[in-house]
């Protein structure tokens, strides 16, 4: 067992996710006569009349083994052509889980993959879009510093910065679900490690450094309300923001506190 764990068919008895650049063992068919009548001796023996006990037995003997090494060979013709089948299906499986890892790349570039490493995490349309709504905030700011915004004008700020937030925390969700899987894949790596009195051949992953961090809540710079001492931003919105879901933490987990080589 520990020879099969250090092999690369290691990953057929570990709990890591299969990934399609897993092979399972190569199976070499062994040459096989073809099926035939028995052989002219075989016959002439067998049908010769005994004249003692002892050939008897060995015709008795004879008929034995020809019926046995039959069975054998059709037994072995039979598992040798479902080892073949099951290869085929293999490969059929494999690129089909191909197909599904690259279709999985191109819907979340720069997610942890499953080497542990962390990756470039841009996320190019989303960044695009608080790119364009911080741009939107600061050339808004002046006027809105000298008068009072609307409340259509904050409703459609506040709208788009929970639509941002909304999906940004959607994105972290599937990110610290990548990250789950990664860092159980690192910790069948420094087990296996551990067994060779080995270090493990990449770091623990850490989750801090590729969350997207909150986007800045927009703020409303306004003048002071008339008979008040209190800003007039500060009213009707944050009201109806208090009913918002709470911001996740996306400070990183408990988890990469740990001594990333164990």
């Amino acid at each position: 067992m520990n020879s099969l764990r250090t092999s690369s068919s290691g990953f057929l008895i570990t709990s890591s996710p299969v990934q399609s650049t897993s092979a399972p063992p190569v199976f070499t068919p062994a040459a096989l006569s073809p099926r035939k009548e028995t052989s002219r001796l075989h016959q002439r023996l067998l049908a010769a009349i005994p004249s003692t006990i002892l050939e008897e037995e060995l015709q008795g003997a004879l008929r034995q083994l020809l019926k046995k090494n039959a069975s054998q060979k059709s037994q072995i013709i039979t598992m040798q052509s479902s080892l073949v089948l099951n290869g085929a299906y293999c490969d059929l499986v494999r690129g089909q889980l191909a197909a599904q890892e690259e279709s999985k790349k191109k819907k979340a570039k720069g997610r942890l993959v499953g080497d542990g490493l962390p990756r470039l995490l841009t996320a190019a349309a989303f960044v695009d879009r608080v790119v364009a709504f911080n741009d939107a905030a600061e050339k808004n700011a002046a006027e809105l510093a000298t008068r009072k915004a609307t409340r259509t004008e904050r409703s459609t700020v506040m709208d788009e910065w929970k639509a941002l937030e909304k999906d940004r925390k959607a994105r972290n969700m599937e990110i610290r679900a990548q990250h789950k899987l990664d860092v159980a894949a690192w910790e069948e790596e420094r087990d296996r490690a551990k067994l060779l009195h080995k270090r493990p051949g990449w770091k623990k992953p850490l989750l801090k450094s590729v969350l997207f961090s909150p986007v800045p809540k927009p703020t409303f710079a306004e003048p002071e309300a008339a008979g008040t001492g209190a800003p007039a931003g500060a009213g009707d919105d944050d009201e109806t923001d208090k009913g918002s879901e709470p911001s996740d933490d996306d400070s990183g987990s408990g988890s990469d506190g740990e001594n990333d080589d164990d």
